[in-house]
């Protein structure tokens, strides 16, 4: 029996977690109104959020990675990830209101014009999966690892310093691991709100995993069908459904399903649809700049996001633009191209250098 002390805990913790969701939402809308302004780009709506999401993370990245190689105590990290979000908040609360309130009231619009059962159901695949996702219980050595990282992190002051699985101190920081700032994230998130990772894992990063991922499809069906939201709508519903009917260990479904909260899951159902996405906006677009940036912001901030983008995000761009430009044999394409996948090219040749050897060891 849960008592009611507990059950008031519970009940707290969840609410703090609704919070920070929405925070986590609303900060995707201001980096990516900022990103926006700052390049003179002209992004629709849904695209502003979406960019704004993998700006975030990269920008967290570079914040992030210095302090991790260089072994400097967690609450660094935490006290200037929190100053640089103020800082950024007020100067782009002040100097892009009008395009964030410009975004906000057209949010709202679009909202009150795709009205009806189309968005009925794509609200109501959307708040499922969210509560499926949350109601599972998956337990897996990656799981133990990955929740042990975070909370290792916030008791120890450190960063990847002591191994998340048994706690103990290793001799050198792992790369695997400590390339991506994704768990640092977290940890900062559970520091703050003086929750236990699992509970911030499950209820604030899985969600917004698959509201991220709901974003895309719907941006893919703006694409696919002509902008028309009923249509798009629709085809959010069908791909969020899909996915209850491929739910094994084989597929990118169970990493949404039940494992939403890790790297992996946003590699998969995340960062892949995403530079997919990007890749029809070009075909589409006729090389519009705004699609160039945006494949980029994708791939820049895909290890952030996942070490396991680390290869697979470069070769995907590589692929679907190789295939643009036997079409259009364009050599701009191939040359820009070359560029977005880059900052990809130099984490591999760290990891690479790390696997012959040239480690950082453990002070």
């Amino acid at each position: 029996m849960v008592s009611t002390d507990e059950r008031g805990i519970l009940m707290l913790e969840l609410a703090l977690c609704l919070l920070m969701a929405l925070f986590l939402l609303a900060e995707f809308m201001i980096f990516g109104v900022g990103i926006q302004k700052i390049f003179r780009l002209d992004f629709r709506k849904y695209e502003v959020i979406l960019t704004g999401f993998f700006v975030y993370f990269g920008i967290f990245q570079i914040v992030a990675l210095p302090m991790i190689l260089l072994q400097r105590p967690f609450h660094e990290l935490t006290a200037l990830w929190v100053g640089f979000i103020l800082l950024a908040n007020i100067i782009l609360l002040f100097w892009a209101r009008r395009e964030l309130w410009k975004l906000a009231a057209g949010i709202c619009r679009g909202f009150w014009q795709a009205k009806g059962i189309a968005l009925l159901c794509a609200l109501l695949i959307i708040g499922f999966t969210c509560y499926f996702h949350s109601a599972q219980q998956y337990l897996g050595w990656d799981t133990s690892y990955y929740i042990g990282t975070v909370n290792t992190t916030v008791y120890t002051d450190s960063m990847y310093v002591f191994d998340g699985a048994d706690g103990t101190a290793g001799k050198f920081l792992n790369l695997r691991y400590a390339l991506s700032s994704f768990y640092m994230h977290s940890a900062i998130l559970c520091r703050l709100a003086s929750m236990n990772a699992i509970i911030v894992q499950k209820y604030v990063i899985g969600t917004i995993c698959i509201l991220v991922h709901a974003l895309i499809l719907f941006s893919i069906g703006k694409r696919l069908f002509g902008r028309e939201s009923k249509k798009a709508l629709s085809f959010l519903f069908w791909g969020m459904f899909l996915n209850y009917g491929f739910n094994t260990i084989y597929t990118t479904s169970s990493f949404l399903l039940l494992r939403a909260y890790e790297a992996k899951g946003f590699c998969a159902n995340v960062v892949i649809p995403a530079i997919f996405y990007a890749a029809i906006c070009l075909w589409e677009s006729q090389q519009k700049r705004e699609h160039w940036w945006m494949l980029f912001f994708f791939v820049f901030a895909s290890v952030p996001l996942s070490m396991s983008s680390i290869f697979i995000a470069p070769v995907l761009t590589a692929i679907l633009l190789a295939a643009e430009w036997l079409i259009r044999r364009d050599w701009r394409i191939l040359w820009r191209g070359f560029w977005c996948v880059v900052p990809n090219g130099l984490y591999l040749a760290v990891y690479f250098l790390y696997t012959q050897g040239y480690r950082i060891a453990v002070h």
